[in-house]
This record gives C-alpha cells, sequence and structure tokens, in this order.
C-alpha cells in the first residue's frame, strides 16, 4: 500500500473541499462522496476530524462555512469598488504581497474585466514584509523596539504605520519624549525589547488628524481658517480636506468658509498648495503671510523661466 499516494489524495480532496466552503458553498456528504470515489463515512470523518479546526458548521444535512468566514463573490456597486481600490494599492505594494492578493481579488470577482479603475500609486515595500510584521506586532503588543535609523540606533515607543502620498512611516515616540515620523525603508535591524509601553491617548488622537507628512505631533493643534472657492465646494463636501474639516458658514456667491485643524504651518502649506487658487487662508495671520510668501516665490520662479 502506498501511503504516501493516500495522503496526496487525502491533501487534495481536502484541499478543494476547503476551496469551496470558502467560497460559499454548501456541500452535501452524499454528493462528494460520489465526487471523490469514497464512502460517506470517510467524507464524515473529513468534516469531523480532519477540518475540525476550520470554522465550518452543520447546516441540515449539508456543511458550510460559518457565517463570516466564506469569501463569497460580490455583485454590487459599492462592492466592486471598494475591491478595486484594494486591488490597485495592493498592486502598488508590489512583490510577493501583489501576486498573493491577485489570486484572492480574482476569486471575490465575477468577471475579469471590470470597468472601475482606481489610481492610487504605493512605493513597493514587497521587500520590507518581515520588518513591517515586526513592527505591526510591537505595535499591536505595546512594546518597545530599538532599530537603526541614519546611522544611529533610536528606542520607541511604535505607535503606527501611516502612508502619507504613497510613502510609507513609522510614527514613535523617542524615550526623550519627542515623536518622529521614520521612513519605513531606512529603518534596519528592528529589535523587540520585553517590556511594554503605555500608550498615550492624546497623541493617538492627534495622529488620527494629520493632515499630510508634514504634520507636528509634538505640537498643540491650531485652527485654521480657510476660504474655498464655489468651484471646488463639492469636492470639499464629497471629501474633507481633514476628519476635523467644519463648514462655519455659506456666502451667497457659493464660496464656504471652514475650519480644520493644524499642528505646523507646513503642514498647512502643503495642503493649501494642492488646491491654488481657490482655497485662500483667513487665519491665523501667520500662516497667510507663509502662504502668500510662497506663491511670490512660485510666480517669481515660473516667470524667471518662462524662456524656456
Amino acid at each position: 500500500m502506498n501511503k504516501s499516494h493516500d495522503y496526496d489524495k487525502i491533501l487534495r480532496r481536502l484541499t478543494t473541499i476547503l476551496h469551496r466552503l470558502y467560497e460559499g458553498e454548501s456541500l452535501s456528504v452524499t454528493e462528494l462522496a460520489k465526487e471523490f470515489n469514497v464512502s460517506t463515512k470517510t467524507i464524515q470523518r473529513d468534516f469531523n476530524e480532519r477540518l475540525i479546526r476550520f470554522p465550518i458548521e452543520k447546516s441540515g444535512r449539508r456543511w458550510r462555512m460559518q457565517p463570516g468566514f466564506s469569501i463569497e463573490k460580490v455583485q454590487d456597486l459599492d462592492n466592486l469598488l471598494t475591491l478595486e481600490i484594494l486591488e490597485t494599492i495592493a498592486r502598488g505594494i508590489g512583490g510577493g504581497f501583489a501576486s498573493r492578493s491577485e489570486k484572492l481579488f480574482s476569486k471575490l470577482k465575477n468577471r475579469s474585466e471590470t470597468p472601475i479603475r482606481s489610481y492610487v500609486s504605493f512605493e513597493d515595500i514587497s521587500k520590507e514584509g518581515e520588518l513591517f510584521k515586526l513592527i505591526e506586532k510591537a505595535i499591536v503588543d505595546k512594546r518597545v523596539i530599538t532599530f537603526c535609523y541614519h546611522d544611529k540606533k533610536r528606542k520607541v515607543d511604535p505607535y503606527r504605520i501611516v502612508n502619507f502620498e504613497g510613502y510609507w512611516y513609522l510614527l514613535a515616540k523617542e524615550h526623550e519624549g519627542v515623536v518622529k515620523k521614520f521612513y519605513i525603508k531606512e529603518i534596519k535591524s528592528v529589535e523587540i525589547l520585553e517590556y511594554r509601553f503605555l500608550p498615550d491617548d492624546t497623541l493617538k488622537s492627534r495622529l488620527d488628524s494629520a493632515l499630510n507628512a508634514w504634520f507636528d505631533p509634538n505640537s498643540e493643534p491650531f485652527t485654521l481658517h480657510l476660504l474655498a472657492k464655489k468651484s471646488i465646494v463639492k469636492y470639499l463636501r464629497r471629501r474633507p480636506l481633514s476628519p476635523t474639516q467644519t463648514v462655519i458658514a455659506e456666502h451667497v456667491n457659493g464660496d464656504i468658509e471652514l475650519e480644520l485643524k493644524a499642528t505646523s504651518t507646513q503642514e498647512a502649506l502643503m495642503l493649501l498648495k494642492g488646491w491654488i487658487p481657490d482655497l485662500a487662508v483667513l487665519s491665523p495671520k501667520y500662516v497667510k503671510e507663509a502662504f502668500e510668501k510662497e506663491l511670490k516665490k512660485a510666480l517669481s520662479f515660473q516667470t524667471g523661466h518662462d524662456a524656456f
């Protein structure tokens, strides 16, 4: 008797059964026995012993995945849009992550082609997979980590892995009390230490409101008062500039005034530059002046190179 061959047959059968269960099918012991040319007792043993650790359940005379575990194909537009965005992000990350994700997304979609496309660009971090896992574990377990960054050893409390404009950063508090952003690809030799840290809830809340990579987590947020032209109001309503955005006034001509929180002048300027010339600063005065200075520099640079 070739035991190796028997094990191969069992493995192929179990893999096929699991695949179909995860796709949302409900399976009959009798039908499976006929399909695989084995006894019903063998199939019952598959479910009751070999697959007992998987989230499966018996419903009447059929077996299925427990609610929430099956990967059923989706039909509605909202789900297709969500999948397309996630798939685009996965492709941008690249490497093995992208190829593994592609197989999963293909199972979830009803057709190979969809009219929905999401143009989101993320840097390829496939080579940093193990690094991500280590840092993620430390964040979840609230453990202090050490690593080498720009030829200097750091000891930090890790709070978040975030993506700004397609680039990945670690947000962490150094043991001197200063919170910093560390570019993921330049972090080397991560080590998780045995002792834990107590997260700062105020800091966590501040991180949630960051506008871009230039935010300053060590500064108290201030209120940024802006005037938006009518031409961009619909876009700001669809996707607010910040989770803290609030419309405080609506003008007769369709313009609106809004407020949001920022932590530094540079963070505010980087946000404003993307909306020139349809967004103006009303206050604070120092941000308004800094923005005007940036606009003059940009105009000077442009006019000085018109000949080219």
